[in-house]
């Protein structure tokens, strides 16, 4: 896919993306780029892994700065202790390439992907099931629905048994 084809496709992904579904984005590329740092440290090639978990790291840092503890301050409380470990890791591993260190964390950021990926898929079968926020039922305007009988009397036509 050329670039600019590929580029145009995740702005209009990300655009239109549920929060979750940004969450999603987020620790998917987050893997992504724990993975490329273990192939390139693998292959003793130093920038290229400094670069990659430095991306990683900032993705994190963006996972961090978009908790909210005004929702539920417990669990965004343990949620912001666990990033915080894994920023804290990928700094430690970007010193020192330790792979220990980054299967680490990229542990727990596939158990966190996966665990997001329920979250939207869940959203998305309730969102075709049922709103979230059903809309009120709109009255149905006077004479939408009237049958003019054979008498030339208007009659109400109802769809209820």
């Amino acid at each position: 896919m050329p670039e600019q084809a590929r580029q145009q496709y995740l702005t209009t992904e990300v655009m239109t993306a549920s929060p979750q579904k940004l969450h999603l984005m987020l620790i998917e590329g987050a893997v992504r780029f724990v993975h490329k740092a273990r192939q390139h440290g693998a292959a003793r090639e130093d920038e290229p892994a400094r670069e990659a978990i430095a991306r990683a790291r900032r993705i994190v840092a963006d996972l961090l700065a978009g908790c909210r503890k005004d929702l539920d301050p417990d669990l965004v409380s343990q949620v912001t202790l666990l990033y915080g470990f894994v920023y804290r890791t990928l700094l430690e591993a970007a010193f020192t390439f330790d792979d220990a260190k980054l299967a680490d964390v990229l542990r727990i950021l596939e158990i966190e992907r996966d665990t997001w990926r329920q979250v939207c898929a869940d959203l998305a079968g309730q969102s075709r099931l049922e709103p979230q926020h059903p809309s009120p039922p709109r009255p149905i305007p006077q004479g939408v629905f009237d049958v003019v009988p054979r008498e030339g009397q208007p009659a109400q036509f109802s769809f209820e048994a």
